[in-house]
């Protein structure tokens, strides 16, 4: 399914108005302790990457070091 954005669309201002209303009156719990699962895993996710960014970059410094000795023996 595609979903096609307009910008040319305006509403009027009593929707607008009542659109706003509702959103505001709109009462919406609120879970910490989901909220910060949520952090939490998002967190846990970049530093895995970040570590796997690191290893490749390891693993290519080696097979460049192997390949040509003229690397002067970069390392970490």
């Amino acid at each position: 399914m595609k979903t096609a954005m307009n910008s040319n669309i305006t509403l009027s201002d009593n929707l607008e108005r009542e659109l706003i209303s509702q959103a505001i009156s709109e009462e919406r719990p609120v879970n910490l302790v989901k909220m910060f699962k949520a952090v939490i895993s998002s967190i846990a996710t970049a530093v895995s990457m970040f570590v796997e960014m690191f290893k490749d970059t390891e693993k290519a410094i080696d097979q460049a070091d192997r390949k040509d000795h003229n690397t002067g023996g970069f390392s970490w």
